[in-house]
């Protein structure tokens, strides 16, 4: 039922005059006590002189003193303004009449600093269990400047008549039955309800729904080290460990780390076009980022000091874009934090999300806070991915995983009253990250053709004094492979034997520009099968930015011990130019990347300061024992060692 309200019409009439009202004030919504400022705005040929009126009693009262196009009120009640502007000649015009609606029950402080007015749910509609026949009315109520309008949706489809923040059935009917949302929205966004069920007793049993997918693709982005701002040291595991269980559950991986503001947008692109009917698409964030107004923003790590909204990416803009798709479930799972910033910039222009009943929003932590990251030992971990992890497998509905993350989370002393989960969702169908994928799939997201397509073959390079080396790869991520060499045989008359990797000249352009990319955590990521028993290893960074084959180099240098003379030889191999760098070769990004702007905030929270830790070095020549230092202290909100893990 369609909630009317009715304004009194005005008791004076305008007279004819060239006084035209060029800004309007708006109704709003507000708790009690609230400052709200009424703004008139009049053009006119002669000086204009405004009186601002309220609606008491069935007629208009003038307001003492307020004479000035700005009108500043501190709610108590429910009220009607007006405002008149008259000129030296006696010529006036009336505003639209305004209805400020002040929620009694709430106070200011309900609101958190710095709000601009964007739709704020205070009370959300509960679930119904009923016999057929009977009446129901779901209520919800959003505070907002100007007053949130309201539209209720069935199933994820749009009821036209519904837009009112009271729904009501007089009978409720079987065709009544399923997932109900809100959706509140303002000139300054917009805010959806959780789903409430309705259902109705004595309903035939349905059996358990059986869901497949046509396909399974996830972009997993970890921004680690950062130009102008402090580095993090979660992001560069938490992506490595998502994607191996992405890949158990037949996910098809692009895997990234490092990337600046033109790769990011390459990437989300992309990833965008493997989307299509049937498919799921996973989207992951971890790095810095920050929330103004209900939007979240990612910092890619060439953003200056403070960044500005071009250069940041904004995350509902990309789920809009998944939803533009049609796929089967949008899963954006964003490990940043969400401070909010009063910044002088606009905001980005992000259409509201169409409510296909499809999309799980997770977010490592609450409004205005931080999410943080803890080292214990020699691992680093975020908290949302140390939790993620344990639950991610299981075979439940995605939104019931992820309250079992937040449940988990919740317990955890280390963040208690620091960190909170929260899931928001319009997903109606109890669709699972473990879901199969049906046959025949999407040619394009097949997992053997996938893996196929991103696999380097092991090979052997023998040396002319009869050395035998193995050449193994491991992709660490898709844009960051690690390279072994492993001496499998040697005459017996060789000693001393040692191996060096290195780029070639002409590829310099992939070296490491400053060691503190190297750090400990790529250390434990190549201890893997293939780094095991390893000679020496290489390092292929930033794969994204190749542009054509790579060729790297293998010295070996031994000693012949029946002469004593010192032997030195070099191979070169050739590396295909690597399918990421495939993938962003062509630069036909197309996402608009305006956010508000910014001082530099911490993407996580460090719960232990960290000491220098071991790295790899640099993308040269290294052996696996080499060392070296690199700091990746946080500039500020370093927690301490009170909150270390144990």
């Amino acid at each position: 039922m369609i909630e009317k309200e009715t304004h009194p019409a005005t008791c004076m009439q305008a007279s004819q005059s060239d006084i035209v009202i060029a800004e309007q004030p708006v109704c709003a919504c507000v708790p009690r006590d609230f400052p709200l400022t009424l703004r008139c705005r009049a053009q006119g040929s002669s000086p204009l002189y405004y009186q601002w009126f309220l609606h008491s009693e069935s007629f208009c009262k003038e307001i003492p003193g307020a004479n000035q196009p700005d009108l500043h009120i501190v709610t108590q009640q429910t009220q009607l303004y007006i405002c008149r502007v008259n000129d030296q000649h006696h010529h006036f015009a009336f505003s639209h009449w305004v209805k400020v609606k002040v929620l009694k029950d709430i106070t200011k402080d309900y609101v958190l600093p710095g709000w601009e007015g964007d739709p704020v749910f205070i009370t959300y509609p509960n679930p119904a269990h009923l016999t057929s026949q009977q009446p129901v009315q779901f209520q919800c109520c959003a505070i907002g400047i100007p007053a949130p309008k309201y539209q209720w949706y069935l199933n994820g489809q749009c009821l036209p008549h519904r837009r009112g923040r009271k729904m009501q059935i007089k009978a409720v009917k079987p065709k009544d039955c399923g997932s109900y949302l809100c959706c509140a929205t303002n000139a300054k966004g917009e805010r959806w309800s959780e789903p409430v069920e309705l259902t109705l007793e004595h309903s035939p049993t349905r059996q358990k729904d059986i869901f497949f997918a046509v396909g399974k693709v996830a972009l997993i982005i970890g921004n680690n080290c950062y130009l102008k701002h402090p580095n993090l040291l979660a992001p560069v595991v938490d992506v490595y460990e998502l994607s191996n269980f992405l890949e158990k559950l037949e996910f098809c991986v692009i895997s990234l780390v490092d990337l600046t503001h033109s790769e990011m947008l390459i990437a989300v692109n992309k990833f965008l076009q493997f989307l299509d009917n049937g498919v799921y698409g996973l989207f992951y964030y971890a790095g810095h980022g920050y929330e103004r107004s209900g939007r979240n923003y990612m910092v890619p790590i060439d953003a200056p000091q403070p960044y500005r909204p071009e250069n940041c990416i904004s995350v509902q803009k990309i789920l809009q874009k998944m939803q533009e798709r049609r796929t089967a479930l949008n899963v954006v799972l964003l490990d940043t934090c969400r401070k909010w910033y009063n910044a002088d910039c606009a905001l980005s222009k992000v259409n509201p999300l169409k409510p296909f009943g499809n999309t799980v929003y997770g977010y490592a932590t609450c409004e205005n806070a931080e999410a943080y990251e803890v080292q214990d030992g020699d691992s680093s971990s975020g908290i949302f991915m140390t939790y993620l992890k344990k639950h991610i497998l299981e075979e439940k509905k995605v939104t019931h995983m992820l309250e079992d993350v937040l449940e988990d989370i919740g317990r955890d002393p280390l963040i208690t009253g620091k960190q909170v989960m929260e899931i928001k969702h319009t997903l109606t169908e109890s669709r699972a990250l473990t879901d199969r994928i049906c046959s025949p799939q999407s040619e394009r997201l097949n997992r053997k053709a996938w893996d196929k397509e991103n696999e380097l073959p092991k090979q052997i390079l023998l040396f002319s004094c009869g050395v035998e080396v193995e050449l193994s790869f491991q992709s660490v991520f898709s844009n960051l492979i690690h390279i072994f060499a492993r001496l499998i045989q040697t005459p017996s008359y060789l000693t001393d034997i040692r191996t060096i990797l290195y780029i070639c000249s002409d590829f310099a352009e992939l070296s490491i520009p400053n060691t503190c990319r190297l750090g400990h955590e790529d250390s434990l990521l190549a201890m893997g099968s293939e780094g095991e028993g390893a000679d020496c290893m290489l390092r292929l960074p930033d794969l994204q930015k190749c542009q054509n084959d790579i060729f790297i180099k293998l010295d070996l240098q031994c000693t012949n011990m029946g002469t004593g003379v010192c032997l030195q030889e070099s191979l070169e191999h050739r590396i295909p130019k690597p399918w990421v760098a495939r993938l962003f070769s062509q630069k036909d990004f197309s996402l608009d990347s305006a956010a508000g702007s910014s001082d530099d905030s911490r993407s996580r929270q460090r719960l232990q300061s960290s000491t220098n830790s071991h790295t790899l070095g640099h993308a040269g020549g290294i052996s696996l024992g080499a060392q070296s230092k690199s700091s990746s202290e946080p500039e500020e909100h370093d927690e301490g060692d009170i909150f270390a893990a144990k």
